[in-house]
């Protein structure tokens, strides 16, 4: 679960990089960040039941004219990849994807998920960057906004343990 201090350093480095809206699946792993994106009047939250889901409602926020960003686990990126190739990368839609790395190096559950994140990243020609120094958060943040918005299309951060 994300340290207080790591999850604040993630939202400033959201609004810092004019993240808007973030779109989000509750995940015991970004609990933190949840907590204080519900409390920040900075950014609108919008709770999603789904991954998929989330994939629409970053469409609509980005389409209104906001900046999105969709915060869930590795796992929830799976279930998202439809939604994913059907509208944010056919129609080109610029959205930050935070990704809770389960299974990452170093961790001992989700062994599957870890292996298959990376590579199904890259099979979908989705940009990402792996997030494992604490101070280099905010900097990841922005480069993945100007990235998404330069290419318009999705570009994933990975959130290891270390950030968290």
């Amino acid at each position: 679960m994300a340290s207080p201090e790591r999850a604040r350093e993630i939202v400033v480095g959201l609004k810092e990089a004019g993240i808007q809206l973030v779109a989000s699946v509750p995940d015991i792993n970004l609990l933190q960040v949840l907590n204080l994106l519900y409390e920040d009047r900075g950014i609108i939250h919008v709770p999603v039941g789904r991954e998929e889901e989330g994939v629409g409602v970053c469409t609509g926020a980005y389409l209104g004219g906001k900046r999105p960003a969709l915060l869930m686990q590795n796992a929830g990126f799976m279930a998202s990849c439809n939604g994913l190739t059907t509208t944010a990368l056919q129609f080109g839609i610029p959205v930050v994807l935070l990704v809770y790395y389960a299974g990452d190096m170093g961790d001992n559950a989700f062994h599957m998920l870890g292996l298959l994140t990376e590579p199904v990243l890259d099979g979908l020609g989705i940009k990402y960057s792996v997030m494992r120094d604490p101070s280099m958060v905010r900097k990841q943040i922005a480069e993945a906004v100007t990235a998404a918005e330069a290419s318009k299309r999705p570009v994933a951060l990975l959130l290891t343990r270390a950030v968290l």
